[in-house]
């Protein structure tokens, strides 16, 4: 008499369950770790720059301290969260789960944090038409970055029309700032 286990293994590549703990090897990407790295050093740059605060001349809405032309400085924090987001959206760190997320939560980071930032650049001398267009969008790039972080995808009709109001306002902002 034969085993019919014996058989059964033979004829098809079953997995066997086993009461025992198997060592089970996984492989990690060397974008991982990369990823991972590039996710701290944005986040240490963003929390340098809010906490940053240069000597005072003017005074923002939430009473931080601001220097220089009150144009110039504005446009050139528009400019710098611009690139800044841009950079940070379109990043490609590869196909792999972590190195995707990494570049989502960069790019989460450059919308809340520049957002902020720009907001924080406007003073009470900052020319009417400049501080609205910046604080449109500013707030949009956080609203953006807020609901990205709660879920909200691309595809969500609620969320492109965000983007598209956020580039709407990028133009804007730059066309003051010329």
């Amino acid at each position: 008499m034969t085993d019919h286990r014996a058989q059964t293994s033979d004829t098809h590549d079953e997995l066997k369950v086993s009461r025992t703990p198997q060592k089970v090897t996984r492989t990690a990407s060397p974008l991982t770790p990369i990823a991972l790295l590039v996710a701290l050093i944005a986040v240490g740059l963003a929390v340098w720059a809010l906490l940053s605060i240069p000597e005072q001349q003017s005074v923002s809405a939430a009473g931080a301290p601001l220097t220089g032309d009150a144009k110039e400085r504005v446009c050139t924090a528009a400019h710098a969260v611009s690139m800044g987001v841009q950079l940070q959206t379109n990043a490609n760190l590869g196909p792999e789960p972590a190195a995707v997320e990494a570049v989502a939560a960069n790019a989460r980071l450059a919308m809340l944090g520049g957002g902020e930032y720009l907001l924080g650049q406007i003073s009470d001398d900052t020319p009417q038409e400049l501080a609205e267009a910046a604080r449109k969008f500013g707030t949009t790039l956080q609203l953006i970055g807020v609901n990205a972080l709660a879920g909200a995808t691309n595809d969500d009709e609620l969320q492109s029309g965000r983007m598209r109001d956020a580039e709407a306002a990028q133009k804007d902002l730059a066309n003051i700032c010329r």
